[in-house]
């Protein structure tokens, strides 16, 4: 399992608040995503997620997990444009 696309689909989720609307964000397959956010759930040892068959919310450790996710994602983003740059010059 990539983390760095798990954290991206679980976060997709949280924000869409569906695993459809997220995989189409990102361009995956709805079962593609779910299986992103299981292994995710499987490696940290809790549910992120509450499921129903018509939501999707937020465990209090998958919102704390959230955010921190956001900045790691963020920080991410930020280093690869950072060496995008270099390369440039």
């Amino acid at each position: 399992m990539d983390r760095i696309h798990a954290m991206q689909a679980f976060v997709a989720v949280a924000d869409l608040q569906g695993f459809a609307p997220a995989a189409r964000k990102l361009r995956l397959s709805p079962s593609a995503v779910t299986r992103l956010v299981a292994a995710l759930e499987d490696r940290l040892g809790v549910r992120l997620l509450q499921r129903t068959t018509r939501s999707v919310t937020l465990t209090d450790v998958g919102a704390r997990y959230l955010e921190r996710a956001r900045r790691i994602l963020a920080d991410v983003e930020e280093a690869e444009l950072a060496a995008e740059g270099e390369r440039i010059r």
